[in-house]
């Protein structure tokens, strides 16, 4: 669900959604105002990534909440690079969560404890995702290829490349990301924001 919250005088005013479609066709509208908004990464049609992303470039200066069941690494990551400037779960409690958008709207960063933990975690890893950033355009077109199930021979045919090349780029892959499957290299793609 996504809810769009706007102050009007002395009183706020909401609008919720149950689709991400809804939401988009909201914030399209030209007399559309918001001072915050809360999203839901698990969207029934579109990913609640893109809804964040078309929010921050209609509204660049609102901060976006999102209050979600989904704790992901790669959801989390996601959602921060789309502009959201805080990430709560639903599971946590009431008093967490008001806290949250209570800070949000002052023009902090909030976020889980548990998810704080893993962002931590990420900041004080030596694989970072900057430490991958040496992964060529072509690496990572091929890691996209690969993760939507192509074989080898169908990924140099949609990249335009000889089977051979594709070979050679598996094996630097596997070289940068300290890998030795495919299974492996797209996971590792993935849990890092990359693909």
């Amino acid at each position: 669900m996504t809810r769009a919250v706007a102050q009007l005088g002395a009183h706020w005013r909401y609008a919720s959604f149950r689709t991400a479609s809804e939401a988009l066709h909201f914030i399209d509208r030209a007399d559309t105002r918001i001072d915050l908004a809360l999203v839901d990464i698990g969207l029934p049609d579109i990913s609640g990534i893109e809804v964040i992303s078309q929010i921050r470039s209609r509204f660049p200066e609102i901060p976006i909440m999102v209050v979600s069941v989904i704790s992901a690494e790669r959801s989390v990551l996601a959602a921060i690079r789309a502009g959201a400037r805080g990430y709560v779960l639903k599971d946590d409690s009431t008093t967490i969560i008001a806290e949250a958008l209570r800070q949000s709207l002052q023009g902090n960063y909030p976020i889980s404890p548990a998810l704080a933990r893993y962002l931590f975690k990420l900041a004080g890893s030596s694989e970072r995702p900057g430490d991958m950033a040496e992964l060529t355009p072509k690496e990572l077109e091929l890691l996209r290829n690969l993760s939507r199930g192509r074989s080898y021979a169908e990924a140099a045919l949609e990249m335009g490349i000889a089977l051979s090349t594709v070979q050679t780029h598996i094996r630097n892959l596997y070289r940068k990301l300290d890998v030795h499957s495919q299974v492996q290299a797209v996971t590792k793609a993935q849990d890092r924001g990359l693909i």
